[in-house]
């Protein structure tokens, strides 16, 4: 995987910041936004349906590479915020669910452990899982954009761990957010 941050701000002219994990072939397996207006995630608010030039990004001048470390260090920032959570009953417990209308069967794992054979990680996640391959992870990745509901029942098995809980808040995208929009406003005053 290649990961890229752009600065690239609203239309307004306030500050913003896109992280993108991509893989070899150039799909993007996650992606978050953080604007001064908030946080986006794909694919609960973006869905991007296909491939992206990875070394036309990393040469933008607004671009720049950066380590798997950073990249980590960012999302589980943000990985709390995301409106997702909202759709479970408690986010903290592991989950199995299945989409309405639907034969797929989904797994939450809050303590980032993989459910086993024959499960693929959801593009854009790193705790959803589906039962099926790469097509029905994707697949997957487009009907959770479209909002379809999730019937969730809580696993038997479950144990919330101290690890699981930690929720980094540190300066980092926010907090230099935080900073530029003061700074912005404080200009315009």
């Amino acid at each position: 995987m290649r990961y890229i941050r752009m600065y690239k701000g609203s239309e307004d002219g306030a500050p913003g910041v896109t992280l993108y994990e991509i893989d070899p072939d150039g799909w993007v397996h996650r992606q978050l936004q953080v604007h001064a207006e908030g946080v986006r995630f794909s694919p609960e608010d973006i869905l991007l349906r296909r491939p992206v030039s990875v070394s036309y990004m990393a040469n933008h001048p607004d671009a720049e590479e950066i380590t798997s470390e950073e990249f980590e260090l960012h999302w589980a920032e943000f990985d709390h915020r995301r409106r997702f959570r909202e759709r479970m009953p408690n986010p903290w417990r592991a989950w199995q669910g299945q989409l309405v209308d639907s034969d797929r069967v989904l797994r939450w794992e809050p303590s980032l452990a993989h459910p086993g054979e024959g499960w693929s990680r959801v593009p854009g996640f790193v705790r959803l899982y589906v039962y099926g391959d790469r097509d029905a992870a994707w697949a997957t990745q487009r009907e959770l954009f479209l909002e379809r509901d999730v019937r969730w029942q809580a696993l038997a098995r479950d144990e919330v761990g101290g690890a699981v809980l930690q929720v980094i808040n540190g300066p980092g995208l926010a907090g230099a957010l935080r900073v530029d929009e003061r700074a912005l406003s404080s200009r315009v005053s």
